[in-house]
């Protein structure tokens, strides 16, 4: 394994942030030049104070920001996030019961860590660093500093032995408070990421160097028990540090700072696990390989010109236009100033004196030659060429949407508003996907540490208590790009809309045909009707043979209930068995799957033999004798042809309420496969023929229509 002294990575230091010093510097314009500080001197208010009293001298110009560049990032902005504001993970295999399970686990915890770090404020900055830095950054790791409070550590003596009062118990040392831990999704700027020197594009690069400032005092604090650690601080904070800052968009002098630089080496056959540095300018603080192997950066740049690793922001070739609109309107504004007012020319030894005043009229006696009046001068030569090099900017933008006039439609058909939308959106598809694949970069990252990390309490709180049985899913989950594929996903207000009509015109046609497990799971997946709680009874039979399944496949056993709706399980399990998948399972897997299907089977054909049982009763006799479509022999002379039944009114009506009640049970088993079907019948014929044979034929109207019982 390669390792570096602290003056390898100085100078790898240095030589990186040299290489991509112009780029820097064009980052933190940028964040310049959106803020509206687009002049480096900030005394336009003393040009401004000056023009309203006096007349500009020569040398003196003013200086007037027209910022454009604000609306069209911020316009950028909102296109982007009304297309990529999340993710969604999905199975990997959406056929794969394991796959599903694993990505509705993730799932929950990823919207459990998307309300408590509420990421959407996270997600819309690092969006604007995206469009205004052309660059975004972000650190996941597990802060052990962060969550809810724990405890305390137990207090050492001198020699590090704990100590204990005088009862026997633990001393607490409250200057070592402890916590639960939490994620933690940093926000790193464009300039603050170094590559490596010489690498073409930023994957490539086989290491990132964070920098960053923190405070003298913090820092000494964490390494008080290190003298060693605490010469490297104390040397690394003799220099003062010139920092800008992005909240105020302007440089500042700092010396109780200390400039932190962090080299994160990616997994490669030097480091298989990733390696990092934590290091000052007087040496290196900590060391060691990633933990678990997880590489915690993710970035992504808004564009990317060939032979260049950085990326680069729109304003790069907007900043041009925009200088010209401000010096065309500093020059208007100039004229406006000097030349406003309007100015009268006489001749020489022409007298002016005030005239006569009447009401509403003020008026002027002159001698000799008629005076002249001079028009004042407005600029507004310049507003013609202002006004070109707007539309110029706003075309090479790509915003020439921005100056149209988008009066909504008087029709309010939601299908073709959403079709309108769409086309829309398809103009800011290069810029959104890219956004999409960091934001898909950062969920994976996140998983990997949680999974790694996250105790089974913390998880309980994510998943639901009615998952516990699934918490090892989680935390044997396969690397995500096997198991779950974690793909973007639009949750703006048109696609949610569009989900629910879309799942609204498929009740609406088929709703009556689909069972209710079915409907239970599409309410599941609307939008706006997804009411957990309200149809829990639609789908507690798929959920909890889900999770028997789940816990077969583990090689767990699976406890009977007579409660199960056994039809539904042994319908489901049997569709399990005759995945592709299925003989590659162990055998005793497999053995368990069989058994349990067929102790359901044996179940549902006992609980159909009940309430055939209970149905079968005595055939009533009474109402009027009605002649029906059947022809039996004539007893009394076999001689003669065969005649036509005639039954009672009541005798038929309860036929027909059987044969009803036979048909839906009939129509319940066949929704077996042949092989099951022919089982379960099977066990109802053997059932039928031991309960005739112990009824020993005692009641003749037992449903023998040919029978001596029947009335002719």
């Amino acid at each position: 394994m390669k390792k570096y002294s602290a003056e390898d990575l100085a100078e790898l230091y240095t030589n990186a942030e040299s290489e991509d010093k112009e780029v820097f510097a064009e980052m933190k314009s940028n964040i310049l030049l959106e803020s509206g500080e687009h002049y480096s001197k900030k005394n336009l208010d003393k040009y401004l104070n000056r023009a309203r009293t006096a007349n500009i001298p020569e040398a003196t110009k003013l200086r007037i920001t027209k910022n454009h560049i604000q609306k069209i990032t911020s316009h950028y902005c909102e296109a982007i996030m009304s297309q990529s504001p999340g993710v969604k993970i999905v199975p990997q295999n959406d056929s794969e019961l394991q796959d599903q399970k694993d990505a509705e686990l993730n799932q929950s915890v990823w919207t459990n860590v998307k309300q408590k770090l509420k990421l959407a404020d996270k997600v819309r900055s690092f969006c604007q660093d995206y469009v205004t830095i052309g660059e975004c950054a972000a650190k996941i790791f597990w802060d052990p500093n962060k969550g809810d409070f724990v405890g305390y550590e137990q207090k050492v003596d001198e020699s590090g032995a704990p100590v204990f009062d005088q009862m026997g118990q633990p001393v607490a040392d409250e200057e070592a408070p402890v916590f639960s831990g939490e994620l933690e999704i940093e926000r790193i700027f464009g300039f603050n990421l170094l590559k490596a020197p010489g690498a073409k594009t930023m994957d490539e690069s086989h290491v990132l160097i964070v920098r960053k400032m923190a405070q003298i005092k913090d820092t000494k604090k964490m390494y008080a028990n290190d003298p060693e650690k605490l010469k490297y601080i104390t040397e690394g904070s003799k220099e003062e540090f010139v920092v800008f800052d992005s909240s105020k968009s302007s440089y500042t002098r700092t010396k109780d700072q200390i400039l932190v630089k962090e080299y994160y080496f990616k997994p490669c056959a030097d480091y298989p696990m990733g390696y990092f540095y934590i290091a000052v300018d007087g040496g290196i603080l900590e060391e060691g390989e990633l933990p678990f192997g997880i590489y915690p950066l993710a970035w992504r740049g808004f564009d990317l010109f060939p032979t260049r690793a950085r990326g680069y922001s729109k304003i790069k070739v907007i900043r041009p236009y925009q200088a010209e609109i401000n010096r065309a309107a500093s020059q208007q504004a100039t004229h406006q100033v000097t030349l406003a007012d309007d100015k009268i020319i006489y001749q020489a030894g022409t007298k002016l004196a005030p005239g006569a005043l009447l009401p509403g009229v003020r008026g002027v006696t002159y001698q000799g030659a008629a005076p002249t009046i001079l028009p004042g001068r407005t600029g507004e030569q310049f507003t013609a060429y202002v006004a070109d090099t707007i539309t110029e900017m706003y075309s090479v933008a790509m915003l020439e949407e921005i100056e149209q006039d988008n009066t909504a439609s008087s029709q309010v058909d939601p299908w073709a508003n959403l079709y309108k939308n769409i086309r829309q959106k398809k103009k800011f598809a290069r810029y959104g996907e890219g956004f999409e694949f960091f934001l898909v970069e950062v969920c994976e990252t996140a998983l990997k540490v949680l999974k790694n990390y996250l105790p089974d309490d913390a998880l309980i709180q994510m998943v639901g208590r009615k998952e516990i049985v699934n918490i090892p899913e989680f935390k044997k989950t396969t690397p995500l790009c096997y198991q779950i594929s974690v793909e973007a996903v639009e949750d703006s207000l048109e696609t949610q809309m569009g989900k629910q009509l879309t799942a609204t015109h498929i009740m609406q046609y088929v709703g009556k045909q689909l069972p209710q497990e079915s409907i239970g799971r599409l309410i599941r997946e609307l939008p706006f009707g997804n009411f957990e709680t309200g149809f829990d009874d639609l789908t507690i039979d798929h959920d909890n043979v889900k999770n028997d399944m789940l816990t077969l496949e583990r090689g767990e056993p699976v406890p009977f209930a007579d409660s199960d709706n056994h039809a539904y399980y042994a319908q489901t399990m049997s569709a399990r068995m005759k995945k592709a998948d299925f003989k590659y399972l162990d055998q005793q897997i497999q053995a368990n799957y069989q058994q349990a299907v067929q102790q359901h089977m044996e179940a549902d054909a006992a609980q159909q033999e009940k309430i055939l049982a209970a149905k079968n009763e005595q055939i009533p006799t009474t109402g009027p004798m009605v002649g029906v479509d059947l022809y039996v022999e004539n007893k009394d002379d076999p001689t003669k042809p065969p005649k036509r039944a005639r039954l009672p009114t009541s005798a038929v009506e309860w036929l027909v309420h059987q044969m009803e009640a036979q048909g839906q049970t009939l129509q319940k088993l066949e929704k077996y496969d042949q092989n099951n079907l022919a089982n379960i019948s099977q066990m109802l014929l053997s059932s039928s023929n031991a309960q005739g044979n112990a009824q020993g034929g005692s009641n003749g109207n037992s449903g023998n229509i040919n029978g001596g019982g029947v009335p002719q």
